[in-house]
Parts: structure tokens; C-alpha cells; sequence
């Protein structure tokens, strides 16, 4: 009996599901014309939001290129090895430059 109860409860599926609907994403990395400015949209937006980039702790370019090699070697993000110079130059420029900025939240 007990065993038919659980088989039930399993083939019934969730009770009482609730979806959710999230706002759009609207940060966006600043284009400071910089030639990694791409890359980094391209690249780093795939699993980050530009807020948690621009919540990053003060890093000079080799901090930068760290992060990125990180990312690309032990997280397996589809980086090429190329590009990884050019996204942690242009993540160092924006923030030396004061250009990453979290977006306040709305009320």
C-alpha cells in the first residue's frame, strides 16, 4: 500500500507549481571603444549580468586576465584563448576609468 501511495504522489508531479516572471535584464557594459569592449559582451554577458561585473573588486589587468583564464580553463566558458588579453584590458580600463557601474535596483 505504501509503495502504491508513493508511486502516485511521484507520477502526480509538482502541487501547486508557481511560475515566476523576472524583469529583463537592462545593465549592459559600457562601450568605452575599447577593442575588448566586444569580446566582453559577447563573451562574459553569456553567464554573467553586467552589475555582478561591475560589483568586482578594483583589479589592475593581470587580476583581470586571472579571472579570465579562470573562467575559460576551469569553468570551461567559451572563451578563446585570443581573446582573453583583450576582455581582461577592457574589464581593467572600464573599471580603472570608473565606467563599471551597478545599476541602483528599482523600487
Amino acid at each position: 500500500m505504501r509503495a502504491a501511495l508513493l508511486l502516485a504522489l511521484l507520477l502526480a508531479g509538482p502541487a501547486g507549481a508557481a511560475s515566476i516572471s523576472l524583469p529583463n535584464e537592462t545593465a549592459m557594459l559600457p562601450d568605452s571603444g575599447h577593442p575588448g569592449y566586444l569580446p566582453a559582451l559577447q563573451r562574459c554577458l553569456i553567464c554573467h549580468s553586467a552589475d555582478y561585473i561591475a560589483l568586482q573588486p578594483d583589479f589592475d589587468e593581470a587580476r583581470w586576465r586571472a579571472v579570465v583564464d579562470k573562467m575559460r580553463l576551469a569553468f570551461k566558458a567559451p572563451i578563446p584563448a585570443e581573446e582573453a588579453a583583450s576582455i581582461a584590458a577592457y574589464l581593467a580600463d572600464a573599471q580603472r576609468r570608473r565606467l563599471l557601474r551597478p545599476h541602483p535596483a528599482q523600487p
